[in-house]
């Protein structure tokens, strides 16, 4: 009905913000963001995600998260890019709850979106011969996470040295260092029946933590990791070189 303008876009966008209208702080987060109608800002775009994620925006949540992770717009701090992670995972759970579906295979309830824990784990399980970490305790640590997941973001999986690539130093954290990395693979978000295999984000980027000695892991140690790995998980993947 009108000629596209986004510098009046941006206006209006702007206007409908300041007066509370959350779905309107997302959107000028992007403006600011991509430069849409009005100058790039990381700073103001990375103030309007916060905004919009703590009124319950739950793709602010997720954008927030990142600009936490990378230190865009802020200071990098992962352990606020972590709440805000699983802030949104929490998010879309209430938001599934309203929309079940039936597993076409099973016919039972999906636990989350296109996730069937039934028929996955099932999956998980025949998988279970194609890999090892070569350490008794973390192969069944990684094992129950994945026949108990009910949804994709509580999935561990053992990723090979070989499917890293582009490994570069991070940061310090603790006792060991953290790299940034490209897994290959990417990580699993679905099963595709038409296929028979999983649906996975390929090339997808992680952060690498070196375990000293990991041979010598014990179940102790992974129970108190084990509250931790769901938070932790869309974030950082352990591996051994």
């Amino acid at each position: 009905g009108t000629e596209k303008n986004l510098e009046k876009a941006f206006y209006w966008y702007q206007k409908a913000a300041e007066n509370g209208f959350t779905d309107s702080m997302h959107d000028l987060a992007i403006c600011y963001e991509n430069g849409l109608g009005t100058e790039k800002n990381l700073e103001k775009s990375f103030y309007w995600y916060q905004k919009a994620a703590e009124n319950g925006i739950t793709d602010a949540m997720n954008n927030l998260a990142i600009y936490y992770e990378n230190g865009e717009g802020t200071e990098k701090n992962l352990e606020k890019a972590f709440y805000w992670s699983q802030k949104a995972t929490e998010s879309n759970k209430i938001d599934f709850k309203n929309e079940a579906e039936l597993c076409n295979i099973c016919n039972q309830p999906y636990t989350n979106y296109q996730w069937c824990q039934q028929c996955n784990a099932k999956q998980f399980q025949h998988d279970f011969s194609k890999w090892t970490s070569k350490n008794e305790f973390i192969d069944k640590f990684i094992q129950d996470s994945q026949l108990n997941a009910k949804n994709s973001y509580e999935i561990l999986e053992w990723i090979p040295y070989s499917k890293l690539s582009n490994i570069n130093y991070y940061d310090k954290g603790g006792f060991s260092e953290i790299h940034k990395a490209i897994w290959l693979d990417g990580p699993i978000f679905s099963w595709n029946f038409d296929k028979q295999q999983w649906n996975r984000q390929l090339s997808y980027e992680v952060i690498l933590k070196t375990l000293n000695n990991s041979s010598n892991l014990n179940s102790k140690f992974l129970d108190e990791v084990y509250i931790l790995f769901i938070f932790i998980s869309k974030f950082f993947f352990f591996y051994k070189n």
